[in-house]
């Protein structure tokens, strides 16, 4: 399934780290681990998705790191592209891998208050780049702001935006979204919003299982030689189910494992102005996805 992927020796480091942190350190308060930095490593590895009508299709791998504390983050991913059949592929010069790679880079603040017992604000601004080879015209500016209410011990609901500008697109969606036990460590945990939608269950204090349904985009500044289409944009869509499972090492340390299946890919092209040129349809694509947050 996915015999091009070469293994990220990061990631066979972070199946070390359990056997080397504590796990009978005591827990910390919330306040310290608020104000504490974590950081976060994930992999994800996508099997061969065909564009429809062709034979030709494309393997993926992201990576990604990002250090966050209560007020700041930054990230870095990397992704990987392996094309099969070029020679059939809608776009491109029908011999080399239309996009071999590519960065993004984000920098983001945020600040939460407490207003009382049952509401609560989150709200974050960031700058972000993603691109092939060139940071030019690749930046966005994001907003998200929301309010949570809590119902009760149990029941909160959210309510907020989203927005994004790009040069090529802008977005902004109202954020409504529903948590159930969202906090519980025992029994059934429930979220219902957009872009992320999930029930689980805690098989133990540490241990949750759950099933849900996620959507991403990536919209890429291509490069100035691009095959595909020079100076333009991609953007990749996806909308896929996820079974996974999250255990709490300890207090230092959660890791987390889903094995993802797309029900829905899209991949658009734009040119250089922001002009949509071209979309495409992809098959769907079986996945896996690791990741581990480390404490401090």
């Amino acid at each position: 399934m996915f015999q091009n992927y070469k293994i990220n020796k990061l990631f066979i480091l972070l199946l070390l780290i359990p056997f080397i942190l504590d796990a009978q350190e005591k827990k910390k308060g919330l306040l310290e681990q608020m104000v504490s930095p974590k950081v976060s490593f994930q992999t994800t590895i996508m099997d061969r998705g065909t564009i429809n009508n062709s034979e030709g299709g494309v393997e993926l791998n992201k990576n990604s790191i990002k250090i966050n504390n209560a007020n700041l983050s930054f990230s870095y991913t990397n992704w990987q592209f392996d094309w099969n059949n070029v020679d059939d592929l809608p776009f491109g010069d029908k011999v080399s891998q239309p996009i071999e790679e590519m960065h993004s880079l984000s920098l983001g603040v945020s600040k939460a208050y407490r207003l009382d017992q049952r509401w609560f604000s989150l709200s974050s601004a960031s700058i972000n780049a993603t691109f092939e080879d060139s940071l030019t015209d690749s930046y966005n500016i994001g907003l998200f702001s929301f309010a949570s209410y809590a119902i009760d011990s149990d029941h909160s609901l959210q309510v907020g935006f989203f927005g994004t500008y790009h040069p090529v697109k802008t977005i902004a969606l109202p954020i409504i979204s529903y948590s159930y036990r969202a906090r519980s460590r025992d029994g059934v945990q429930v979220i219902i919003g957009f872009p992320r939608t999930y029930i689980g269950y805690h098989i133990n204090q540490d241990t949750l299982i759950r099933v849900g349904a996620t959507a991403s985009n990536s919209l890429i500044r291509l490069s100035n030689t691009s095959t595909i289409e020079k100076e333009g944009y991609s953007k990749f869509e996806d909308y896929m189910v996820n079974l996974g499972i999250s255990y709490d090492y300890s207090n230092k340390l959660k890791l987390t494992g889903d094995l993802l299946y797309t029900v829905q890919r899209d991949f658009t092209i734009y040119d250089k102005n922001g002009n949509e040129l071209n979309n495409y349809e992809m098959g769907s694509s079986k996945g896996v996805m690791l990741k581990a947050i480390l404490q401090f």
